[in-house]
């Protein structure tokens, strides 16, 4: 083979190559543009779909609007026949507002003359107004003194109830005050520092001795030197004597002579015998 031959084959191999190469991108463009063909013939249904349904809503809204139109008509017509009407009533109000401008300048004149006589009025209820006040601030006073007055004489009649009231109580409480004293053969003057209050308590320990303690003290009104009764049921034991006092129990002394029996723990003392 020659160079010349050689380098036509080499030539024809390249052009192969590039042959191939612009086959290969012929056939990627035709499948490019394929493709995109078939996206705009769908977006284009789309879009018709679209313009179809558009169509139908300007179709009803040119319906709507002519309604609308309609009625807008039909309310101007109202419209124009309300503002005819008003026109009217209108020039029925301005001549009635004429004729009462005239009246109100009538009323006008007649209210100056009864402003000049209401001052003059004026001036003599305000002379009567004083006088009125002068005479009720003293009929005031008056008043006030009767009242105060009156408060007084209830207050000193309730006092002289309530005195009377008193001095029934204090003389019933006299009388029996009295009649007690007598009782117990007492006078005004007799001592009563030695008489024992009313109580009633237990034995709480017997001694060996003359001696017991008792359940009740100097918080209950006893005093050193009270005398007090034991018993047991309904026997008579005998008297004791207070020579201790503590706020909630006592020493007691048996008195020889009072005695009438065994005092053991648990018997009661009492002022009396109960």
């Amino acid at each position: 083979m020659t160079l010349v031959g050689k380098i036509f084959t080499v030539l024809i191999l390249i052009m192969s190559i590039a042959f191939m190469m612009i086959a290969v991108t012929v056939f990627a463009t035709h499948r490019n543009w394929r493709d995109q063909a078939i996206a705009h013939k769908a977006r284009i249904e789309v879009l018709q779909d679209t313009n179809a349904r558009l169509r139908i809503e300007a179709s009803r809204a040119d319906d709507r609007l002519a309604i609308e139109q309609a009625a807008r008509r039909f309310a101007l017509a109202a419209l124009q026949s309300r503002q005819e009407a008003l026109a009217q009533q209108l020039a029925s109000n301005y001549d009635q507002l004429t004729k009462k401008q005239a009246e109100n300048d009538l009323i006008t004149a007649t209210l100056s003359e009864n402003t000049t006589t209401l001052a003059s009025l004026g001036k003599e209820v305000a002379g009567l107004r004083d006088e009125i006040r002068l005479a009720q601030n003293d009929r005031d006073e008056k008043w006030e003194n009767v009242i105060a007055l009156t408060n007084s004489i209830f207050g000193l009649q309730g006092s002289v109830s309530t005195f009377r009231e008193q001095e029934v109580q204090l003389r019933d409480q006299l009388s029996r005050r009295k009649l007690v004293m007598d009782a117990n053969e007492l006078t005004e003057y007799t001592s009563v520092i030695h008489i024992p209050p009313r109580v009633d308590g237990i034995v709480t320990m017997v001694g060996e001795t003359t001696l017991i303690e008792i359940s009740i003290g100097s918080d209950d009104g006893l005093r050193t030197g009270h005398t007090l009764e034991v018993f047991r049921n309904n026997a008579y034991l005998g008297r004791v004597e207070v020579t201790q006092l503590e706020p909630d129990r006592a020493v007691c002394r048996i008195i020889p002579e009072f005695r009438k029996g065994i005092i053991k723990r648990g018997d009661r003392v009492a002022t009396k015998l109960i």
